[in-house]
């Protein structure tokens, strides 16, 4: 395992590893994750590229934050900043998952000159509310009410007993849910589901950086239609479809291979 560095982004401490080497390229994880599941999907690319993940604020060894306003994607596009400017890299690829794919966006809106290639997995999050939001702010609620070892034995419960989830994907997410701080876990929940991030897809259109899009049916959190609209918007982008989110889980390395394939070669 790399040392973590921290790095200073607006008062906050992000936790930060950097794998391999070569060309940067930085990547967020989504809401509720942490580095950790990063480097599990991005760690093949290690030997091409600088990988840089980190913990986004609020989760896991990055500073907790409790204060909703401070879950905002252009704040968060900053800290992304921060990082790459504490690493001497003025341009990389940019990319994110879920609630990271839409701080990517948001950087790369910012600073597109920063922007070599953009990676974006399973967006979240456009121009309407998201249909999960209050299902994700019930878990917010157990949170607070039972703490966090209270939410992660009820929790483990109803996905192996009502949900049905394999035992190695329930293990993931206790241990994923389980690095956070119990009060910051349950503002992220909140505040980052309340996101809507744009007045109107057509913003999208100003993206010309080359794009690759993973997505996935059958996922309400990340409808497969927005990752369409997605796609449509940005002028150079490629959708590639899991045939599952159970995919990201059992073999998480696939979206590693997704994106190296695409690394490779240019956008048609």
């Amino acid at each position: 395992m790399c040392e973590i560095r921290y790095v200073a982004g607006a008062g906050l401490q992000l936790a930060v590893e950097v794998l391999g080497s070569g060309p940067p390229l930085i990547f967020g994880h989504g809401l509720t994750g942490n580095r950790h599941f990063t480097r599990l999907q991005m760690e093949s690319l290690a030997g091409r590229y600088q990988v840089i993940i980190f913990d986004q604020r609020g989760h896991g060894d990055s500073t907790p934050v409790t204060e909703p306003a401070l879950y905002n994607p252009q704040l968060m596009a900053g800290d992304m900043a921060a990082i790459l400017d504490a690493l001497a890299v003025d341009t990389a690829v940019i990319g994110g998952e879920s609630m990271g794919s839409a701080v990517a966006v948001s950087f790369a809106l910012q600073w597109p000159e920063r922007v070599e290639k953009l990676l974006l997995t399973a967006p979240a999050f456009g121009d309407n509310p998201n249909a999960v939001a209050p299902e994700i702010a019930l878990m917010a609620d157990a949170v607070e009410a039972l703490g966090m070892d209270g939410y992660l034995a009820t929790a483990k419960e109803r996905q192996l007993n009502e949900l049905g989830w394999p035992p190695e994907m329930v293990d993931f997410m206790q241990k994923m849910h389980g690095s956070h701080d119990g009060r910051s876990f349950a503002t992220a929940c909140r505040a980052v589901m309340a996101w809507t991030p744009f007045a109107d897809l057509a913003e999208l259109q100003a993206l010309t950086m080359p794009t690759c899009i993973v997505a996935w049916d059958g996922d309400p959190l990340h409808p497969y239609t927005l990752a369409e609209q997605y796609a449509a918007e940005i002028p150079h982008s490629r959708l590639e479809k899991l045939p599952s989110m159970m995919d990201l889980f059992v073999n998480p390395g696939r979206i590693g291979e997704i994106y190296g394939r695409f690394l490779a070669k240019d956008v048609e």
